[in-house]
C-alpha cells in the first residue's frame, strides 16, 4: 500500500510540473494597448489609492451628515443657524443669508471626486484573469457597481459639491469590504515570518476588530441623528 501510494504521489508531482511546464511555455498574449492589467504595479497602487479615499469617505460622509455645519454654515453666522435647528436652511435663507460651504473641505471632497471619476472611466478597461475581453470588464462593471459609483460622484462634482447632495456619497458604502485591505497589506508584510495559517488568522482577527469599529461608528452617528430629529428644550 505505501509502495503504490508512492508511485501515485510521484505521478501527481510529475504531471504538475508538466503543466506548470506547459504554462510557462506558452506565448502569453500580448495585451492590448487600451486595457489595464490589474496585476501590474501601476495598479495596484492606484487600487490602494482608492482605497484609501474609501475609507475617507466611508468614515467622514455619516459624520458630516449627523453635523452639516461641519461643510456647510449660514453666513449669518454658527450661533444663530446651528444644526441643532431642524430647519436651519429654510431660517437662514428666509433671513437673506445664504449656505456656504467650508472651503477646505469643499476642496478635499472636490479633489476626491474628480480622483473616482477617473477611476469610474478606468474601471471599464481593467483587466483580469476572469474578466480578459473589454466587453465582459465593461458588461460585469455595469451590472456591478458602476450604477452607485455614478450616483455617488457625479451629482455632488457637477453641483459644487454642495451640501444638498452630500448625502449621495452614502452609495459608496457597497464598497465597505474595502476598508480592511490596506490592514491585510500590512500585516501581510509585517508577519511574512508566520506562517499562513497563522498570518490568516490574525488577518482576520484585525479586519474583524477594524469592522466593529467601523460598525460603533454607523450607530454612534446614528443615534446623534436620531437625538437631533426630536430636540428637547
Amino acid at each position: 500500500m505505501t509502495e503504490s501510494n508512492l508511485k501515485e504521489m510521484m505521478i501527481d508531482d510529475i504531471n504538475e510540473e508538466a503543466e506548470e511546464e506547459t504554462t510557462t511555455t506558452e506565448p502569453q498574449q500580448k495585451l492590448k494597448w487600451y486595457l489595464i492589467d490589474r496585476e501590474r504595479t501601476f495598479c495596484k497602487v492606484w487600487n490602494m489609492m482608492i482605497t484609501l479615499l474609501l475609507i475617507y469617505s466611508l468614515f467622514v460622509t455619516p459624520y458630516i451628515l449627523v453635523f452639516p455645519n461641519v461643510y456647510e454654515y449660514c453666513s449669518g453666522g454658527k450661533e444663530n443657524f446651528n444644526d441643532e435647528q431642524a430647519n436651519w436652511r429654510e431660517a437662514c435663507i428666509k433671513a437673506n443669508f445664504e449656505i456656504k460651504n467650508d472651503e477646505t473641505l469643499q476642496k478635499i471632497e472636490m479633489a476626491f471626486d474628480i480622483i473616482y471619476l477617473i477611476e469610474i472611466i478606468l474601471n471599464f478597461f481593467k483587466r483580469s484573469r476572469t474578466e480578459p475581453t473589454l466587453q465582459q470588464i465593461a458588461q460585469n462593471y455595469l451590472l456591478g457597481y458602476f450604477v452607485f459609483d455614478l450616483v455617488a460622484t457625479v451629482p455632488c462634482l457637477f453641483m459644487g459639491e454642495t451640501g444638498q447632495y452630500y448625502i449621495l456619497k452614502l452609495f459608496r458604502m457597497v464598497h465597505v469590504l474595502r476598508i480592511t485591505q490596506p490592514l491585510q497589506l500590512i500585516l501581510g508584510c509585517a508577519l511574512q515570518k508566520y506562517s499562513k495559517k497563522r498570518q490568516n488568522d490574525l488577518t482576520s482577527f484585525a479586519g474583524l476588530i477594524l469592522g466593529v469599529i467601523y460598525i460603533s461608528h454607523l450607530m454612534a452617528c446614528g443615534w446623534l441623528l436620531l437625538g437631533k430629529l426630536q430636540p428637547c428644550d
